[in-house]
């Protein structure tokens, strides 16, 4: 289940009605929210910005479902007047997501995540924990973590 909506988040962000995509991610399919990513930054300057976004929310999603525990959802919310994109991905395990040294069984995701987002964290939560990231929208590697995936002047 998907949906679309443009509700306050609170005065934080002082935007009157940021808009919010919630999704089921137990019944929404993986396709599905890397469509969702790209709507709801349709029209943004950098198209690096965007695929790292879409990256992000993957790599999170990916996380909750070799991980995590249902219920699963996921939340992508525009903050900061729209400069930022807020990803929180919901699971029931009470496993906390740790970076890791790279190996053939993975490891890479947390790290994509780390080098890409402004800022990541977990929330935890009495049933469940939250998964979440922020990528600033201003400019492509501006975490200062992905200066190799930034786009140089011409």
């Amino acid at each position: 289940m998907v949906a679309l909506d443009r509700q306050v988040s609170g005065a934080a962000d002082r935007e009157p009605n940021p808009p919010n995509v919630s999704c089921d991610l137990d019944t929404t399919e993986f396709r599905e929210l890397r469509q969702l990513v790209r709507a709801l930054l349709s029209g943004h300057q950098h198209d690096i910005v965007v695929d790292d976004a879409v990256l992000v929310a993957d790599e999170l999603v990916s996380n909750a479902h070799k991980h995590g525990r249902a219920p699963r959802a996921c939340r992508l919310t525009m903050v900061d007047q729209s400069r930022r994109l807020r990803i929180e991905v919901d699971d029931a395990s009470p496993d906390q997501p740790r970076l890791r040294t790279p190996d053939m069984s993975g490891g890479r995701g947390l790290i994509l995540v780390d080098r890409l987002a402004t800022v990541w964290g977990v929330h935890n939560a009495a049933t469940h924990k939250t998964v979440w990231a922020e990528l600033s929208l201003d400019q492509s590697g501006s975490s200062g973590h992905a200066r190799h995936l930034a786009m140089t002047p011409e």
